[in-house]
Protein backbone atom coordinates (compact mmCIF):
# COMPACT_ATOMS: atom_id res chain seq x y z
CA UNK A 1 0.00 0.00 0.00
CA UNK A 2 1.64 3.53 -1.17
CA UNK A 3 1.58 6.46 1.37
CA UNK A 4 -1.16 8.09 -0.73
CA UNK A 5 -3.90 5.00 -0.54
CA UNK A 6 -2.95 4.82 3.09
CA UNK A 7 -3.79 7.80 3.66
CA UNK A 8 -7.07 7.34 1.80
CA UNK A 9 -7.63 4.13 4.03
CA UNK A 10 -7.01 6.06 7.07
CA UNK A 11 -9.23 8.92 5.89
CA UNK A 12 -11.81 6.61 5.42
CA UNK A 13 -11.61 5.07 8.39
CA UNK A 14 -11.49 8.14 10.69
CA UNK A 15 -14.37 9.67 8.85
CA UNK A 16 -16.77 6.20 9.31
CA UNK A 17 -15.88 6.14 12.87
CA UNK A 18 -16.73 9.53 13.50
CA UNK A 19 -20.11 8.83 11.85
CA UNK A 20 -20.89 5.66 13.89
CA UNK A 21 -19.84 6.92 17.43
CA UNK A 22 -22.40 9.87 16.34
CA UNK A 23 -25.18 7.80 14.78
CA UNK A 24 -24.63 4.72 17.83
CA UNK A 25 -24.48 7.28 20.79
CA UNK A 26 -27.48 9.24 19.44
CA UNK A 27 -29.31 5.93 19.46
CA UNK A 28 -27.97 4.06 22.60
CA UNK A 29 -27.06 6.64 24.73
CA UNK A 30 -23.82 8.40 25.97
CA UNK A 31 -23.84 5.70 28.60
CA UNK A 32 -22.44 3.28 26.32
CA UNK A 33 -20.08 5.01 24.39
CA UNK A 34 -17.20 2.84 25.94
CA UNK A 35 -18.80 -0.23 23.91
CA UNK A 36 -20.13 1.56 20.81
CA UNK A 37 -16.22 2.99 20.23
CA UNK A 38 -15.01 -0.79 21.01
CA UNK A 39 -17.43 -2.04 18.94
CA UNK A 40 -16.74 0.15 15.65
CA UNK A 41 -13.34 -0.71 16.49
CA UNK A 42 -14.20 -4.19 15.88
CA UNK A 43 -15.96 -3.68 12.53
CA UNK A 44 -13.24 -1.43 11.10
CA UNK A 45 -10.89 -4.62 11.75
CA UNK A 46 -13.27 -6.78 10.19
CA UNK A 47 -13.86 -4.73 7.39
CA UNK A 48 -10.04 -4.63 6.67
CA UNK A 49 -9.63 -8.34 7.23
CA UNK A 50 -12.72 -9.14 4.62
CA UNK A 51 -11.95 -6.50 2.44
CA UNK A 52 -8.30 -8.30 2.32
CA UNK A 53 -9.52 -11.26 1.33
CA UNK A 54 -13.10 -10.41 -0.84
CA UNK A 55 -11.63 -7.16 -2.17
CA UNK A 56 -13.81 -3.44 -1.55
CA UNK A 57 -17.34 -4.01 -1.42
CA UNK A 58 -19.36 -1.33 -4.18
CA UNK A 59 -20.64 0.71 -0.99
CA UNK A 60 -18.17 -0.02 1.76
CA UNK A 61 -19.63 3.13 3.88
CA UNK A 62 -22.74 0.83 4.07
CA UNK A 63 -20.88 -2.15 4.67
CA UNK A 64 -19.02 -1.06 7.39
CA UNK A 65 -22.28 0.96 8.82
CA UNK A 66 -24.34 -2.71 9.11
CA UNK A 67 -21.40 -3.91 10.64
CA UNK A 68 -20.93 -1.60 13.53
CA UNK A 69 -24.97 -1.74 14.15
CA UNK A 70 -24.96 -5.84 14.13
CA UNK A 71 -22.20 -5.74 16.50
CA UNK A 72 -23.70 -3.37 18.91
CA UNK A 73 -26.73 -5.08 19.08
CA UNK A 74 -24.87 -8.70 19.58
CA UNK A 75 -23.46 -6.75 22.46
CA UNK A 76 -26.34 -5.63 24.26
CA UNK A 77 -27.98 -8.86 24.05
CA UNK A 78 -25.02 -11.20 24.94
CA UNK A 79 -24.92 -8.38 27.60
CA UNK A 80 -28.36 -8.64 28.63
CA UNK A 81 -28.48 -4.81 28.61
CA UNK A 82 -30.51 -4.64 25.61
CA UNK A 83 -33.64 -3.75 27.89
CA UNK A 84 -31.66 -1.08 29.61
CA UNK A 85 -30.02 0.34 26.65
CA UNK A 86 -33.61 0.45 25.15
CA UNK A 87 -35.32 1.89 28.12
CA UNK A 88 -32.48 4.53 28.19
CA UNK A 89 -33.30 5.19 24.59
CA UNK A 90 -37.27 4.68 24.13
CA UNK A 91 -38.50 2.91 21.15
CA UNK A 92 -38.41 -0.88 20.67
CA UNK A 93 -35.60 -3.01 18.96
CA UNK A 94 -37.54 -2.84 15.51
CA UNK A 95 -37.70 0.78 15.79
CA UNK A 96 -34.22 1.10 16.94
CA UNK A 97 -32.86 -0.15 13.97
CA UNK A 98 -34.74 1.31 11.60
CA UNK A 99 -33.88 4.41 13.21
CA UNK A 100 -30.19 3.95 13.14
CA UNK A 101 -30.47 3.50 9.67
CA UNK A 102 -32.48 6.43 8.82
CA UNK A 103 -29.63 8.50 11.29
CA UNK A 104 -27.03 6.74 9.05
CA UNK A 105 -28.77 8.25 5.44
CA UNK A 106 -26.27 10.68 4.35
CA UNK A 107 -29.14 13.07 4.50
CA UNK A 108 -29.20 12.94 8.30
CA UNK A 109 -25.52 11.96 9.14
CA UNK A 110 -25.03 15.91 9.57
CA UNK A 111 -27.63 16.66 12.40
CA UNK A 112 -26.13 13.59 14.62
CA UNK A 113 -22.84 14.95 14.16
CA UNK A 114 -23.50 18.07 15.41
CA UNK A 115 -25.32 16.84 17.94
CA UNK A 116 -22.18 14.72 19.02
CA UNK A 117 -20.07 18.68 18.72
CA UNK A 118 -21.93 20.23 21.64
CA UNK A 119 -22.28 16.86 23.73
CA UNK A 120 -17.96 16.94 23.60
CA UNK A 121 -18.68 20.49 24.54
CA UNK A 122 -21.03 20.01 27.23
CA UNK A 123 -20.24 22.59 29.91
CA UNK A 124 -20.05 20.83 32.90
CA UNK A 125 -17.04 19.74 31.14
CA UNK A 126 -13.40 21.95 31.09
CA UNK A 127 -12.17 23.23 28.47
CA UNK A 128 -9.20 21.24 27.73
CA UNK A 129 -11.09 18.01 28.27
CA UNK A 130 -14.08 19.57 26.14
CA UNK A 131 -11.22 19.26 23.02
CA UNK A 132 -10.04 16.29 24.02
CA UNK A 133 -12.71 14.28 23.79
CA UNK A 134 -13.87 16.01 20.51
CA UNK A 135 -10.75 15.19 18.78
CA UNK A 136 -11.03 11.51 20.05
CA UNK A 137 -14.96 10.64 19.66
CA UNK A 138 -15.75 12.81 16.71
CA UNK A 139 -12.78 13.68 14.79
CA UNK A 140 -10.98 10.02 15.27
CA UNK A 141 -7.68 11.25 16.62
CA UNK A 142 -5.70 8.86 18.45
CA UNK A 143 -4.66 9.56 22.15
CA UNK A 144 -0.80 10.14 20.81
CA UNK A 145 -2.10 12.59 18.35
CA UNK A 146 -4.23 14.67 20.78
CA UNK A 147 -1.05 14.76 23.25
CA UNK A 148 0.70 16.15 20.78
CA UNK A 149 -1.76 18.76 19.54
CA UNK A 150 -2.18 20.13 22.96
CA UNK A 151 1.13 19.51 24.32
CA UNK A 152 0.48 16.77 26.72
CA UNK A 153 1.18 13.73 28.14
CA UNK A 154 -0.66 10.56 26.33
CA UNK A 155 -1.35 9.24 29.77
CA UNK A 156 -3.16 12.74 30.94
CA UNK A 157 -5.19 12.29 28.01
CA UNK A 158 -5.86 8.70 28.07
CA UNK A 159 -7.27 9.68 31.79
CA UNK A 160 -8.55 12.87 30.70
CA UNK A 161 -11.03 11.31 28.01
CA UNK A 162 -12.22 8.49 30.38
CA UNK A 163 -13.19 10.73 32.97
CA UNK A 164 -14.95 13.12 30.81
CA UNK A 165 -17.27 9.87 28.98
CA UNK A 166 -17.75 8.56 32.91
CA UNK A 167 -18.87 12.11 34.08
CA UNK A 168 -21.16 12.45 30.54
CA UNK A 169 -22.71 9.07 31.10
CA UNK A 170 -23.51 9.74 35.08
CA UNK A 171 -25.30 12.41 34.49
CA UNK A 172 -26.91 10.49 31.50
CA UNK A 173 -26.72 13.31 29.11
CA UNK A 174 -28.85 13.17 26.32
CA UNK A 175 -26.83 13.57 22.61
CA UNK A 176 -29.13 16.36 21.85
CA UNK A 177 -28.70 20.44 20.71
CA UNK A 178 -28.66 22.48 23.10
CA UNK A 179 -30.88 25.84 23.31
CA UNK A 180 -30.13 28.88 21.52
CA UNK A 181 -28.48 30.51 24.76
CA UNK A 182 -26.49 27.63 25.27
CA UNK A 183 -25.74 26.84 22.31
CA UNK A 184 -24.26 30.74 21.24
CA UNK A 185 -21.93 29.84 24.80
CA UNK A 186 -20.28 26.69 23.76
CA UNK A 187 -19.83 27.29 19.94
CA UNK A 188 -16.79 28.88 20.89
CA UNK A 189 -15.46 25.78 22.25
CA UNK A 190 -16.28 23.45 18.87
CA UNK A 191 -14.52 26.35 17.24
CA UNK A 192 -11.52 26.07 18.97
CA UNK A 193 -10.93 22.48 18.68
CA UNK A 194 -11.95 22.81 14.89
CA UNK A 195 -9.17 25.20 14.59
CA UNK A 196 -6.55 22.84 17.18
CA UNK A 197 -7.68 19.94 14.44
CA UNK A 198 -7.12 21.85 11.22
CA UNK A 199 -3.46 22.90 13.12
CA UNK A 200 -2.58 19.71 14.12
CA UNK A 201 -3.16 18.65 9.80
CA UNK A 202 -2.00 21.98 9.10
CA UNK A 203 1.66 21.61 10.64
CA UNK A 204 1.29 18.05 12.43
CA UNK A 205 3.03 17.09 15.98
CA UNK A 206 4.43 13.90 14.64
CA UNK A 207 7.77 13.66 13.94
CA UNK A 208 7.90 11.56 10.69
CA UNK A 209 5.30 13.64 8.51
CA UNK A 210 5.13 17.51 8.24
CA UNK A 211 1.55 17.61 6.67
CA UNK A 212 -1.89 15.71 7.36
CA UNK A 213 -4.11 16.94 4.52
CA UNK A 214 -6.46 14.64 5.65
CA UNK A 215 -6.81 16.01 8.91
CA UNK A 216 -6.93 19.47 7.52
CA UNK A 217 -9.84 18.37 5.61
CA UNK A 218 -11.85 16.78 8.05
CA UNK A 219 -11.19 20.09 10.41
CA UNK A 220 -12.90 21.95 7.24
CA UNK A 221 -15.59 19.69 6.95
CA UNK A 222 -16.95 19.58 10.03
CA UNK A 223 -16.14 23.43 9.98
CA UNK A 224 -18.55 23.70 7.02
CA UNK A 225 -21.04 21.39 8.82
CA UNK A 226 -21.60 23.75 11.18
CA UNK A 227 -21.31 26.83 9.22
CA UNK A 228 -23.85 25.96 7.10
CA UNK A 229 -26.17 24.67 9.91
CA UNK A 230 -28.86 27.21 11.91
CA UNK A 231 -26.28 27.29 14.24
CA UNK A 232 -23.35 28.69 12.72
CA UNK A 233 -22.25 32.02 12.82
CA UNK A 234 -20.02 35.01 11.55
CA UNK A 235 -17.03 33.83 12.86
CA UNK A 236 -17.39 29.97 11.87
CA UNK A 237 -17.48 30.86 8.20
CA UNK A 238 -14.36 33.15 8.99
CA UNK A 239 -12.72 30.14 10.49
CA UNK A 240 -13.96 28.07 7.44
CA UNK A 241 -12.52 30.71 5.28
CA UNK A 242 -8.91 30.95 6.91
CA UNK A 243 -9.06 27.11 6.65
CA UNK A 244 -9.70 27.00 2.84
CA UNK A 245 -6.81 29.90 2.73
CA UNK A 246 -4.00 27.49 4.26
CA UNK A 247 -5.63 24.24 2.61
CA UNK A 248 -5.63 25.98 -1.20
CA UNK A 249 -1.41 26.48 -0.03
CA UNK A 250 -1.37 22.73 1.11
CA UNK A 251 0.00 20.87 -2.07
CA UNK A 252 3.18 23.11 -2.15
CA UNK A 253 4.27 23.72 1.22
CA UNK A 254 5.96 19.81 0.98
CA UNK A 255 8.30 19.14 -1.83
CA UNK A 256 8.68 15.69 -3.67
CA UNK A 257 10.82 14.51 -1.06
CA UNK A 258 8.52 15.44 1.77
CA UNK A 259 10.29 18.55 3.04
CA UNK A 260 8.34 21.70 4.13
CA UNK A 261 9.19 24.51 2.12
CA UNK A 262 8.56 27.77 3.24
CA UNK A 263 6.50 30.52 1.88
CA UNK A 264 8.93 32.55 0.17
CA UNK A 265 9.99 29.59 -1.93
CA UNK A 266 6.71 27.83 -2.53
CA UNK A 267 5.43 27.97 -5.95
CA UNK A 268 2.66 29.75 -6.42
CA UNK A 269 1.54 28.42 -9.63
CA UNK A 270 0.34 25.23 -7.36
CA UNK A 271 -2.05 27.33 -4.80
CA UNK A 272 -5.73 25.90 -5.57
CA UNK A 273 -7.57 29.07 -6.75
CA UNK A 274 -10.45 27.92 -6.87
CA UNK A 275 -10.13 26.93 -3.35
CA UNK A 276 -8.95 30.72 -2.77
CA UNK A 277 -12.53 32.00 -4.87
CA UNK A 278 -14.32 29.88 -2.30
CA UNK A 279 -12.31 31.05 0.61
CA UNK A 280 -12.72 34.86 -0.22
CA UNK A 281 -16.75 33.99 -0.38
CA UNK A 282 -16.39 32.66 2.65
CA UNK A 283 -14.75 35.16 4.08
CA UNK A 284 -17.38 38.16 2.86
CA UNK A 285 -20.24 36.10 4.09
CA UNK A 286 -18.72 36.38 7.60
CA UNK A 287 -19.03 40.10 7.57
CA UNK A 288 -19.88 41.30 11.43
CA UNK A 289 -19.62 44.40 13.35
CA UNK A 290 -17.39 42.58 15.98
CA UNK A 291 -14.86 40.62 14.08
CA UNK A 292 -13.19 37.62 15.77
CA UNK A 293 -9.13 36.90 15.45
CA UNK A 294 -10.58 34.09 12.96
CA UNK A 295 -11.73 37.18 11.29
CA UNK A 296 -8.58 38.63 10.96
CA UNK A 297 -6.50 35.69 10.60
CA UNK A 298 -8.60 34.63 7.58
CA UNK A 299 -7.88 38.44 5.91
CA UNK A 300 -4.25 37.88 6.69
CA UNK A 301 -4.00 34.23 5.30
CA UNK A 302 -5.80 36.04 2.10
CA UNK A 303 -3.07 38.74 1.80
CA UNK A 304 -0.87 36.34 1.30
CA UNK A 305 -3.38 33.95 -1.01
CA UNK A 306 -3.65 37.31 -3.01
CA UNK A 307 -0.01 38.28 -3.62
CA UNK A 308 1.97 37.09 -6.91
CA UNK A 309 5.10 37.05 -4.68
CA UNK A 310 6.63 37.69 -1.79
CA UNK A 311 8.28 40.65 -2.47
CA UNK A 312 4.21 41.58 -4.03
CA UNK A 313 2.60 41.33 -1.16
CA UNK A 314 0.99 44.24 1.30
CA UNK A 315 3.12 43.96 3.77
CA UNK A 316 2.03 46.90 5.73
CA UNK A 317 -1.62 46.29 5.67
CA UNK A 318 -0.77 42.91 7.50
CA UNK A 319 1.18 44.29 10.05
CA UNK A 320 -1.82 46.47 10.49
CA UNK A 321 -3.98 43.44 10.76
CA UNK A 322 -1.71 41.83 13.48
CA UNK A 323 -2.30 45.16 15.20
CA UNK A 324 -6.08 44.50 15.14
CA UNK A 325 -5.57 40.46 15.91
CA UNK A 326 -3.66 41.80 19.11
CA UNK A 327 -6.25 44.15 20.38
CA UNK A 328 -8.30 41.09 20.63
CA UNK A 329 -6.49 38.39 21.85
CA UNK A 330 -2.99 39.30 23.30
CA UNK A 331 -0.33 35.97 22.09
CA UNK A 332 2.92 35.74 21.43
CA UNK A 333 2.70 33.74 17.94
CA UNK A 334 0.67 36.92 16.73
CA UNK A 335 3.67 39.19 18.35
CA UNK A 336 6.28 36.93 16.50
CA UNK A 337 4.10 36.63 12.93
CA UNK A 338 4.02 40.82 13.29
CA UNK A 339 7.73 40.93 13.57
CA UNK A 340 8.33 38.78 10.88
CA UNK A 341 6.06 40.85 8.36
CA UNK A 342 7.41 44.05 9.76
CA UNK A 343 10.90 43.02 9.06
CA UNK A 344 9.26 42.20 5.26
CA UNK A 345 7.57 45.17 5.43
CA UNK A 346 11.38 47.27 5.70
CA UNK A 347 11.37 47.36 9.54
CA UNK A 348 14.24 45.21 10.51
CA UNK A 349 15.05 46.79 13.64
CA UNK A 350 11.60 46.88 14.74
CA UNK A 351 11.06 43.97 13.95
CA UNK A 352 14.52 42.85 15.98
CA UNK A 353 13.12 44.66 19.14
CA UNK A 354 10.17 43.25 19.32
CA UNK A 355 11.67 39.54 18.89
CA UNK A 356 14.11 40.05 21.30
CA UNK A 357 11.91 41.17 24.32
CA UNK A 358 10.05 38.05 23.62
CA UNK A 359 12.86 36.63 23.78
CA UNK A 360 13.64 37.80 27.35
CA UNK A 361 9.86 37.09 28.21
CA UNK A 362 10.56 33.73 28.08
CA UNK A 363 7.42 32.51 26.81
CA UNK A 364 8.83 30.93 24.40
CA UNK A 365 12.09 29.39 25.61
CA UNK A 366 11.70 26.37 23.69
CA UNK A 367 9.43 27.53 21.29
CA UNK A 368 11.74 26.30 17.71
CA UNK A 369 9.95 29.32 15.58
CA UNK A 370 10.92 31.78 17.89
CA UNK A 371 14.89 31.17 17.14
CA UNK A 372 13.92 30.95 13.09
CA UNK A 373 12.03 34.06 13.35
CA UNK A 374 15.17 35.64 14.64
CA UNK A 375 17.45 34.34 12.16
CA UNK A 376 15.13 35.17 8.99
CA UNK A 377 14.59 38.69 10.48
CA UNK A 378 18.75 38.61 10.49
CA UNK A 379 18.34 37.66 6.86
CA UNK A 380 16.25 39.51 5.19
CA UNK A 381 18.90 42.61 7.09
CA UNK A 382 21.77 40.76 5.40
CA UNK A 383 23.09 40.00 8.63
CA UNK A 384 24.78 36.78 7.54
CA UNK A 385 26.97 35.82 10.99
CA UNK A 386 23.55 36.30 13.13
CA UNK A 387 21.37 34.34 10.91
CA UNK A 388 23.54 31.34 11.24
CA UNK A 389 23.96 31.54 14.99
CA UNK A 390 20.25 32.31 15.00
CA UNK A 391 19.36 29.00 13.04
CA UNK A 392 22.11 26.98 14.98
CA UNK A 393 20.47 27.25 17.85
CA UNK A 394 16.58 26.73 16.42
CA UNK A 395 18.47 23.64 15.04
CA UNK A 396 19.54 22.56 19.02
CA UNK A 397 15.45 22.81 19.79
CA UNK A 398 14.54 20.58 16.45
CA UNK A 399 12.51 17.43 17.63
CA UNK A 400 10.77 16.44 14.56
CA UNK A 401 12.72 15.39 11.29
CA UNK A 402 10.41 17.62 8.91
CA UNK A 403 12.04 20.40 11.62
CA UNK A 404 15.42 19.45 11.51
CA UNK A 405 15.51 19.33 7.94
CA UNK A 406 13.75 22.92 7.41
CA UNK A 407 16.10 24.15 9.31
CA UNK A 408 19.61 22.20 8.00
CA UNK A 409 18.19 23.36 4.12
CA UNK A 410 18.57 27.24 5.89
CA UNK A 411 21.46 26.87 6.98
CA UNK A 412 23.30 25.30 3.85
CA UNK A 413 21.71 28.13 1.72
CA UNK A 414 23.11 31.22 4.10
CA UNK A 415 26.83 28.88 4.65
CA UNK A 416 26.94 28.78 0.39
CA UNK A 417 26.15 32.24 0.01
Amino acid sequence: MTDSSGHLVEHFFRHESAHLIAVLTRAFGIRRIDLIEDMVQVAMLEAMNAWKQGGVPDNPSAWIHRAAKNRILDALRREKTLAQAISLAGPTLDVQENTVEEWLSEEQLPDSLLRMMFVCCHPTLNRETQIALTLKTLCGFGHAEIAGGLLLPIETIRKRITRAKRSLGEANVAVELPCPDEIAQRRGVVHDVLYLMFNEGHSTSQGFQPIRDDICEEAARLCHLLSESEHGSPATKALLALMLFQAARLESRTDQQGTVVLLEDQDRSKWDRRLITIAQHELARSKTDTPTTYHWEAAIAMQHCIANSVEATDWSTIVRFYNRLLEIHGSPIYELNRAIARAQAGQINEALIELQTLQQSGAMQTYLLLDCAIARVHELGNHTSQAIDAYLIALSKAKADHEKQLVETKLRKLQQA
